[in-house]
């Protein structure tokens, strides 16, 4: 919405930033198109979340008592107790638990290309972004690629209560508290004997931690009392619950997306897919069926795919999940213009950092509409290509920036290099199928998952085997 607005109104836009009175659909809105302005209260003073977020919109969901949605100092410890699980050493650990995952997922491939059959592709990289997110946050296997989860089900069922908008059936369904209750009291009882579990056999746990391991053992050395292990309190569980709900949900349903538009695109662009393929012989040999074992074998091998993650950035720059931050500012509180000097009060407003506009803006972007992975793997900085300080932030910046980025360039890199070699796919839209921005997979907002943006009809594909040496 705010990138169409720029662009049917630049002179106003160009300015850095577009105030905007959305009653009764949404709050007076304050959106910032400067990558430099979204600096001054996304990073050099990281404001608190927009109060709505918590009250209103996730209120039902975490109560907004989670890692999104705190301020002040309840984030702070939030975010230390969980840092140490998300971090890329403790990730790469926990890579040889996701390959199981993910080979699962090559099968799913392998009998669809050998079916012919059409597919929503994002279904199946849900379901695998799902199962590894359960890994890693959790240890366990949901196995929502083999069967229905019930876990998954339900929080699903609970995400499509959840309004941020004008949405009056919603908003005057008076059962909604009654049926949050209820799905929450069910998530309850799935994840807390997993979170009990965990502190008791802490000590068991052979090898690599999970995010929710990790977190125990930092509130363990918090409180100074080993024994707390035995006891851990029902305040803490209550939590720690709501912060995995918002990691299972956010860490899944994102990635999925992502993953999804790589294959798409690569199937564009059949010139950056042989780079990817190229790359991937060189760093795990030719044999595409012996690169999970490598990986096994050595994790940081993902480390040395640098365009796997140039076509991973590029792809969310097109296609970002979440358009950006909001925020709310104390009284008195105003944001320069670094080239004008114009100051613009904002108390008042719900400020939103336009990430999904400057991910495409012209003016910072070369070419802003085309896929280019090239854009991330040049050093040099008078490159047109080379990206411009501040301005790809499908993650967001600053101190509050996405605690699972790391989580999602991991798994990323790991699904490709076990699968872009022996699969490719080919859309299935009907050749009358609307385009969008060039686009039949366009972004479009999901009515059952509301707060991120989805593919069109969840990407129809058909996947395709490819023979060695193509």
């Amino acid at each position: 919405m705010f990138l169409y607005i720029k662009q049917e109104y630049p002179e106003i836009a160009n300015q850095g930033l577009v105030y905007m009175d959305v009653w009764p659909i949404g709050y007076p809105m304050l959106a910032v198109y400067h990558p430099n302005m979204m600096a001054q209260f996304i990073q050099e003073n990281s404001l608190p979340k927009f109060w709505a977020m918590s009250q209103v919109e996730f209120k039902g969901f975490t109560g907004g008592q989670d890692l999104v949605n705190l301020d002040g100092l309840e984030w702070k410890k939030a975010r230390s107790l969980f840092n140490p699980g998300f971090s890329a050493k403790n990730l790469l650990s926990l890579v040889p638990d996701m390959i199981e995952e993910v080979l699962i997922f090559r099968e799913r491939l392998r009998k669809v290309a050998t079916t012919g059959e059409v597919i929503k592709l994002e279904d199946y990289t849900t379901n695998i972004t799902v199962d590894i997110v359960g890994r890693a946050v959790l240890g366990t296997r949901l196995q929502t690629q083999v069967k229905p989860n019930h876990l998954m089900e339900t929080m699903k069922s609970q995400v499509g209560l959840i309004y941020f908008g004008l949405d009056l059936p919603k908003q005057l369904n008076l059962i909604l508290p009654l049926k949050n209750w209820i799905y929450n009291r069910m998530i309850r009882n799935e994840l807390a004997p997993y979170i009990l579990n965990t502190a008791q056999n802490y000590e068991k746990i052979e090898g690599p931690k999970t995010i929710v391991a990790l977190a125990l053992k930092e509130y363990i050395n918090e409180v100074q009392d080993y024994t707390a292990r035995e006891n851990i309190p029902s305040e803490f569980v209550e939590r720690v619950i709501k912060h995995i709900k918002i990691f299972m949900f956010a860490g899944h349903d994102t990635t999925a997306t992502v993953l999804a538009y790589i294959y798409y695109m690569l199937s564009k662009h059949p010139d950056k897919a042989a780079k990817i393929r190229a790359e991937h012989d060189e760093v795990l040999g030719t044999d595409p069926t012996a690169a999970a074992s490598l990986i096994r074998a050595d994790p940081t091998l993902l480390n040395k795919l640098p365009y796997t993650m140039a076509v991973l950035k590029e792809t969310l720059r097109l296609f970002p999940p979440v358009g950006g931050s909001i925020r709310q500012s104390p009284p008195g509180h105003f944001l320069t213009h670094p080239e004008t000097g114009v100051r613009y009060p904002t108390y008042g407003f719900m400020m939103h950092s336009s990430a999904a506009t400057v991910l495409r803006d012209p003016e910072y972007w070369p070419d802003a509409d085309s896929f280019i992975p090239e854009r991330f793997t040049t050093r040099d900085e008078s490159d047109p290509l080379h990206p411009v300080k501040n301005t790809w932030r499908p993650f967001e910046m600053g101190p509050r920036n996405c605690i699972g980025q790391e989580l999602v360039f991991v798994e990323v890199r790991l699904i490709l290099a076990l699968t872009v070699r022996e699969f490719e796919v080919e859309e299935t839209y009907p050749a009358d199928a609307p385009s969008w921005m060039g686009f039949k997979a366009y972004q479009i907002t999901h009515p059952e998952v509301v707060s991120t943006a989805h593919p069109k009809d969840g990407l129809p594909v058909r996947v395709k085997s490819r023979s060695q040496g193509d």
